[in-house]
């Protein structure tokens, strides 16, 4: 997946779980769910893929272990009061960045470091660091049945339709001026 699938995915699970769970409807702070469901291609692909590129080269490594959330989860339990959901909620988002990856298909990243300390690496380098985005972009949004191609579109959908419904609940919530 790339950006979109994973924001317009993490965002429709949260918000049909909300819907059904209405305590937890002040509770969520989408912010910080929008950063879960980055966090980690934000901490893995710039470290695996560009600053270890030679010796790593691959965007899979710390951020998308189970591990990662559990300290997440770990420090979202200590916290207290909305600094505490906010974790939580991170900590979530971050546990569906891992779903939508599909990690269980590579379970020594997922178990880190339950299969030992060595973690997988590629030999594809590029010539320059934005070559590797360039790339990923190139390769998410070619019109195919991928997987990644398909849920990119379903996130640039979901993500149209929630604009579409916060716009609609913003102009049902204006109230109407008054002329003089």
């Amino acid at each position: 997946m790339f950006v979109m699938g994973h924001v317009g995915c993490t965002l429709c699970i949260i918000v049909i779980i909300a819907r059904m769970v209405p305590g937890l409807k002040g509770r969520i702070d989408m912010r910080f769910v929008l950063v879960g469901a980055l966090l980690p291609d934000i901490i893995d692909k710039p470290i695996g893929n560009i600053i270890f590129a030679a010796s790593i080269g691959y965007g899979r490594i710390f951020g998308h272990t189970l591990l990662f959330v559990l300290i997440l989860a770990a420090i979202g339990f200590f916290l207290h009061g909305k600094n505490r959901d906010n974790v939580i909620c991170l900590s979530f988002a971050t546990f569906l960045h891992l779903i939508e990856d599909r990690m269980w298909e590579i379970p020594e990243v997922l178990f880190y470091p339950m299969y030992g300390f060595d973690l997988p690496s590629r030999t594809v380098t590029y010539e320059h660091w934005y070559n590797y985005f360039a790339t990923m972009a190139v390769n998410s949004y070619t019109p195919s049945l991928s997987y990644v191609f398909v849920s990119e579109i379903v996130g640039i959908c979901v993500i149209a339709v929630l604009c579409i419904v916060f716009m609609g609940s913003l102009r049902k919530d204006r109230k109407p001026r008054s002329r003089v």
